[in-house]
């Protein structure tokens, strides 16, 4: 019988997993719940006989659901999650886990002691070329690296407000903090400033334009991640130089170029990560092995916690332990 599965949030990012889960012979989406009544409505109307809500409790008293995914903005977290936690669903969340660092922590204590899979969308942790680029640092000591996400602002509203979408770290770029976390382990300290003032015809703008981030890892290593929402053309990368070499990741593709023993070798992109992620979250969910999730809500909430000490170092203008 085919897993039965629930979504609370079904705009932008859901629909991506909708469109996977409804090729997927193990899963059945049979309810979906958004504070948006018409947009509910039509993600369910996708589905023969799935019923849509507004109220997610509603949803989940409604139905006996296998797994829920929680597709919301960072400020809607918390309760939803707490509510699957009580009632024993598996869950797969979105990222970023919040704005702020408590609700993933109340969350994370939550879940302890719970047999409970969790997933979070980090999917760039599902492509072959991060894996490779792993395997190439596994004999090759990373010294340095830098990274970056640079373009346009997202046009939902709630991603310009920082008191919704925690900004541009928080949200977006947080896929290369996640990306630094899996190939070079984890933070000692964080030190962030920011450049704010030039986006002046967006109303209800209040995130920063640019960010530089210097991580500091346990290891030695020294990483720089900036970001930008305020130019027209950007870039999306990963670059790390090595005691006997260097390679980068690059665009949303995530091509990997790789520089050592004098040779070079280019890797193209290969099946995105969307569709390995959820394939590794429904197996779970059906045979009760989560080895294959890359991403279990544990593990996210580190990068939550490095990017939460990023905004703090912004503010204060000094050094954050994550």
């Amino acid at each position: 019988m085919a897993l039965q599965i629930g979504f609370i949030g079904t705009g932008g990012i859901a629909g991506t997993h909708l469109d996977l889960l409804g090729k997927m012979a193990e899963a059945q989406v049979v309810a979906c719940t958004d504070v948006d009544a018409d947009r509910a409505a039509e993600a369910a109307a996708r589905f023969a006989g799935a019923a849509s809500y507004t109220d997610f409790r509603e949803m989940l008293d409604a139905h006996e659901l296998d797994a829920v995914y929680v597709c919301v903005p960072p400020h809607a977290h918390g309760e939803m999650e707490l509510a699957l936690i009580e009632r024993g669903v598996h869950f797969f969340v979105e990222k970023p886990l919040g704005n702020d660092r408590e609700t993933p922590l109340r969350v994370l204590e939550a879940l302890e002691g719970k047999d409970i899979i969790t997933s979070v969308g980090y999917m760039i942790r599902y492509r072959d070329n991060p894996r490779r680029l792993k395997e190439f640092l596994a004999d090759n000591e990373p010294v340095v690296a830098r990274g970056c996400w640079i373009g346009g602002m997202p046009g939902v509203p709630w991603w310009r407000r920082k008191d919704q979408g925690g900004g541009q770290v928080n949200e977006q770029s947080t896929h290369i903090f996640d990306l630094a976390r899996y190939l070079f382990g984890e933070v000692e300290s964080v030190f962030c400033t920011a450049r704010t003032g030039l986006m002046t015809d967006v109303e209800d703008y209040t995130v920063e334009d640019a960010t530089i981030c210097t991580l500091t890892f346990r290891s030695g290593l020294l990483c720089e991640i900036t970001s930008s929402c305020a130019v027209g053309m950007g870039e999306v990368s990963l670059e790390v130089f090595a005691r006997k070499g260097r390679a980068k990741l690059e665009d949303a593709a995530m091509k990997l170029t790789v520089h050592a023993g004098g040779e070079m070798r280019q890797y193209a992109a290969t099946e995105n990560g969307y569709a390995p992620e959820d394939r590794a979250f429904i197996e779970a969910v059906a045979g009760g092995d989560a080895s294959a999730i890359e991403s279990p809500y544990a593990d996210a909430v580190r990068t939550q916690m490095v990017t939460c000490a990023a905004d703090e170092s912004m503010e204060s203008g000094r050094p954050v332990r994550p």
